[in-house]
């Protein structure tokens, strides 16, 4: 695996940031983008597919700020909320490392972000690989997956343990088998971040949630000129099929559910997502 390196930059309100980033193979670039769970990387969100998905591409493997080891200040790329505030870092990255333009792939909270920078700068953006991403609205749903809870809560009350991570992780997946203990200590010890402990990226809102969550509802989608890909696992108890609905509102989106699939699309069917990708890079 390449060395991890660090792109560095300041906010547009001149706060530092760092991203932490690593390279892999050559060809069009893509930026590939994690979840928002606690102790999430680009690394782990991605370990069963970059090798495959760099024989072909340049893969751009990234820890947002607050995450890995990026700094810990989401918030301080001054968007209305994180998944804007994802999407500014994604393009503050871009500006750093020299890329104009390039394909996006990002997984729940990574998607989100990659939405946001789409629509906020197209020019940016070739095409959207985005799997089980949040913003999505779900028809008479009450208030927040059980899955989106246990993710904005985990850094409340007495803090990280393992018994709150194992009822996190035991969700993204419909095969919990898949979790081996070593997994779930890495992702622990990742969570277990005394800056990340100090400055949570992700926390309940002490509003209502508006325009800025549900970005399924911005209108902009329905102009957005870039090919999409939704890959969405049927059982996905984090942002669940239903919140598909409104992506469809993009004219060039097509949409794959996946059987047997909780919200790791990429890491629970590997074989399939990266067959799925490969071949949607490469068409027109």
């Amino acid at each position: 695996m390449p060395d991890a390196r660090l792109a560095e930059g300041r906010t547009d309100s001149g706060d530092p940031w760092r991203i932490s980033y690593a390279v892999h193979g050559d060809g069009p670039d893509v930026v590939m983008l994690h979840g928002g769970g606690p102790g999430a990387t680009g690394a782990s969100n991605y370990s069963k597919n970059v090798e495959a998905l760099s024989e072909r591409h340049r893969l751009w493997v990234i820890d947002f700020p607050g995450w890995g080891r990026s700094s810990k200040n989401l918030k301080a790329f001054g968007g209305e909320g994180p998944f804007q505030n994802g999407g500014r870092a994604v393009r503050a990255f871009m500006d750093t490392v020299g890329l104009p333009k390039a394909h996006l792939i990002g997984n729940s909270f990574g998607g989100s972000a990659a939405l946001c920078l789409a629509m906020d700068h197209p020019d940016r953006v070739e095409k959207l690989v985005l799997m089980g991403p949040g913003g999505g609205v779900v028809a008479g749903a009450k208030g927040p997956t059980e899955g989106i809870r246990r993710l904005l809560t985990y850094y409340l009350g007495e803090g990280p343990t393992l018994e709150k991570l194992r009822g996190f992780v035991d969700l993204l997946v419909y095969d919990q088998s898949l979790i081996t203990p070593d997994l779930l200590q890495a992702r622990f010890d990742a969570s277990n971040n005394p800056e990340i402990c100090a400055n949570p990226p992700l926390v309940p809102s002490s509003a209502a949630p508006g325009k800025e969550t549900f970005i399924g509802l911005d209108p902009r989608l329905a102009s957005l000129p870039h090919r999409a890909l939704f890959v969405w696992g049927i059982q996905d108890k984090v942002n669940p099929l239903p919140g598909m609905e409104p992506f469809r509102a993009m004219p060039g989106a097509d949409f794959v559910e996946l059987a047997r699939c909780g919200h790791w699309a990429q890491w629970e069917h590997p074989d399939r997502f990266n067959d799925l990708v490969i071949s949607f890079l490469r068409n027109p």
